[in-house]
């Protein structure tokens, strides 16, 4: 993909209802399970996973779709991944030990001088944060956390946190209302849909004044990665892709106001290994392409020699592209709000 096709197009944006809006791409059902999960090496939980996106869909194309006023990015139809999709779409999860906006969030709940505070984390993944957090900030029994990974929610409990297996938007435990000074989501809003209920959730959480910190992909780092034949941000996998505008938007509706806003920066060696493995990725799922072939080798001491090899290709033909990119193209954006309402 090297533009946009630009197009008008006539949907209603789930962050600001504005009807107009321009296409920007279009994938088949095939298209966006290949992106998860390559035909040629499962080729069953391919077909398995093709049925299902139909079925998320109801139909076999989605549109990607830019609002036109509030510039909101989003799948229409606008539906999340379900439970069957992650499961037919990933077979192992990974977690990262520290990211840049946990280091935000927690500088924040840092220089907090209420105590007793309470704390809650939705997808909390291996528990990486809270337990940083439980460190000098909230005592383990004033955090709870929601996950659906069972091996993340083994490492959370077997840490002493309390963890729902529940998505968050179902919890409606009496105690949990309005019981939380601060409730954070990282890499979690892009995945999910039906905002409306979501933010009142959040609201319903939350303490009046109490703290929201969600972090998402910058959605301009999206944006070159997917003009400049990497991976495109792929439906139903994420839905939505987010601004300050929509931020501020989204949260003046549902009693939030932003506090503080934050894009992070780049780190030219971080962003051009990432871009070159996002374009080897890209290039697997081309059938008969050398990376796709690669991608088919079963013995896993020629995988790896092999996948190295296609991956150094990779990173000198990506270097010059990446060169050439607009600066403020780290990988998330992070912002703070306040509850203002009770």
């Amino acid at each position: 993909m090297q533009k946009y096709s630009l197009l008008p197009k006539e949907a209603k944006c789930p962050v600001c209802s504005t009807n107009k809006a321009h296409h920007l791409w279009t994938v088949t059902s095939k298209e966006a399970a290949q992106h998860f999960v390559l035909a040629e090496k499962h080729p069953e939980r391919f077909a398995d996973l093709v049925s299902h996106i139909e079925v998320l869909w109801g139909k076999s194309t989605c549109d990607v779709v830019r609002c036109d006023n509030c510039e909101f990015c989003y799948s229409n139809p606008y539906i999340a991944g379900d439970a069957r999709f992650y499961s037919l779409a990933y077979i192992y999860s990974s977690y990262p030990t520290w990211k840049w906006e946990f280091q935000q969030t927690y500088d924040v709940l840092n220089k907090r001088s209420k105590s007793n505070l309470k704390f809650m984390e939705i997808g909390a993944g291996d528990g990486a944060f809270v337990k940083r957090v439980a460190e000098n900030i909230v005592p383990k029994e004033n955090i709870f956390c929601t996950e659906f990974s069972v091996y993340g929610r083994e490492q959370i409990e077997k840490f002493g946190v309390k963890c729902f297996a529940d998505d968050f938007r179902n919890l409606s435990n009496p105690e949990l209302m309005k019981n939380f000074d601060a409730v954070c989501m990282f890499q979690v809003l892009e995945h999910l849909d039906n905002l409306g209920p979501l933010f009142q959730k959040l609201n319903w959480l939350i303490k009046s004044g109490g703290s929201l910190f969600i972090a998402v992909p910058n959605g301009s780092r999206i944006e070159f990665n997917e003009l400049n034949g990497a991976l495109l941000d792929m439906p139903p996998n994420h839905i939505g892709r987010w601004n300050k505008k929509c931020f501020e938007i989204i949260g003046s509706q549902n009693g939030f106001r932003v506090e503080d806003y934050k894009m992070e920066d780049d780190s030219f060696v971080a962003g051009v290994k990432e871009f070159a493995f996002y374009r080897l990725l890209r290039n697997s799922q081309k059938s008969g392409s050398f990376e796709n072939q690669v991608f088919k080798i079963k013995n896993k001491h020629v995988f790896k020699a092999m996948k190295m090899a296609a991956f150094a290709v990779n990173l000198v033909l990506a270097i010059p592209v990446f060169t050439k990119k607009e600066s403020r193209l780290g990988s998330s954006q992070w912002v703070h709000f306040i509850k203002t309402n009770d």
